[in-house]
C-alpha cells in the first residue's frame, strides 16, 4: 500500500518499567550511558483518575493509564490505539477462583474490568475524552500489529493518534504460562505533522525476508526485550531517543516483520 511509505511523526513518548519509570528515568539507559538493572515495579497512582476510579482499577490499568497520560498532548481528545497481549491476569485469576466457590458472586467492578477494552473505558473517563479507541490483541506480535494500526489511523484519517500498549505479568497460578516476567508499557502520539520537540519520523511497511528481529543497541536491554511482549519495542524506543536513523525488524504475524524505518 502506498500510505505505507508515507513518515508518521512521533512526537510525544512515554515508558514504564522496572528502572524505567517515566522518560526522565529511562532516558540515560535508552541512550546507552547506563547499563539496565531489573528492579521492583514501584506501585502507580494516576493521578488524573478520580479517586473512586482509582480504587477500582487493577495495577494492569493503571499501567496503561500511566503512560498515556505522559504521552498524550494536554487539553486535546485524541483518539488512540490501547495493544495488550494477554489483558488482565488478576482479573482473569480472580473470576476463575470466584466460579470454583459456592455462591459464585462475580461482581460488576470484577465483570466491566475483564473485558480487553477496559483500559480504553477508564482513559475515556479520566482524559473526558469522546475520541474513538480501538483495543487490539495479536499475542507475541501485539507491539507491531498494535503500532501498524496506529500508523495506519493516521495516514487514512489525517489525524493525531495516541498509541498505548502495555502488559503486567501475571501471579500464581498463572504465571506458570505466562511470558511476561516485567511489567512493561509504552505510549506516544503519531502525527503527520513535525514538532521541535518531537522524536523523529516513522515509515512502516511488512517484510516477508527471513530478517532476524532487532535487539537493544544497549546489551543490558536485551533481558527486558525477552520478558514482555510490548518490551520488542526497545529497539524503536532506544533509535528515537539516540535520535539514530536506522531499519528496524519487529516481530509480526506468522513469518512476516513489520519493518520499520526510523529518520530524523
Amino acid at each position: 500500500m502506498s500510505i505505507e511509505m508515507r513518515p508518521v511523526y512521533i512526537n510525544t513518548l512515554s515508558i514504564a518499567a522496572p528502572s524505567l519509570v517515566g522518560l526522565e528515568q529511562a532516558m540515560p539507559i535508552l541512550t546507552g550511558k547506563n547499563p539496565w538493572q531489573t528492579s521492583e515495579f514501584p506501585k502507580l497512582a494516576p493521578q488524573l483518575l478520580p479517586a473512586n476510579e482509582r480504587r477500582r482499577v487493577t495495577s494492569y490499568i493503571k499501567l496503561a493509564l500511566y503512560v498515556a497520560d505522559e504521552a498524550n498532548i494536554p487539553g486535546k481528545a485524541l483518539p488512540a490505539v490501547f495493544a495488550s497481549s494477554n489483558g488482565d491476569f488478576f482479573i482473569t485469576d480472580n473470576i476463575c477462583n470466584t466460579l470454583t466457590q459456592n455462591p459464585k458472586f462475580i461482581s460488576p467492578t470484577q465483570f466491566h474490568n475483564s473485558v480487553h477494552n477496559a483500559p480504553a473505558g477508564y482513559w475515556a473517563i479520566a482524559a473526558k475524552s469522546p475520541a474513538a479507541s480501538t483495543s487490539i490483541s495479536t499475542g507475541d506480535s501485539t507491539f507491531s500489529s498494535g503500532l501498524l494500526e496506529t500508523v495506519t489511523q493516521v495516514l487514512c484519517q489525517k489525524e493525531d493518534v495516541l498509541f498505548i500498549a502495555y502488559d503486567y505479568p501475571a501471579g500464581p497460578p498463572l504465571d506458570k504460562f505466562s511470558n511476561v516476567t516485567e511489567a512493561f508499557a509504552t505510549a506516544f502520539v503519531l502525527s503527520l505533522d513535525k514538532t521541535d520537540t518531537g522524536f523523529g519520523s516513522i515509515k512502516v511497511n511488512l517484510s516477508n525476508n527471513n530478517d532476524d528481529k532487532s535487539r537493544c543497541i544497549n546489551d543490558s536491554l536485551n533481558q527486558l526485550q525477552d520478558s514482555n511482549p510490548i518490551a520488542e519495542s526497545l529497539p524503536l524506543l532506544e533509535a528515537l531517543c539516540l535520535k539514530n536513523s536506522t531499519t528496524l525488524y519487529l516481530p509480526h504475524l506468522n513469518s512476516t516483520k513489520l519493518k520499520v524505518e526510523v529518520s530524523q
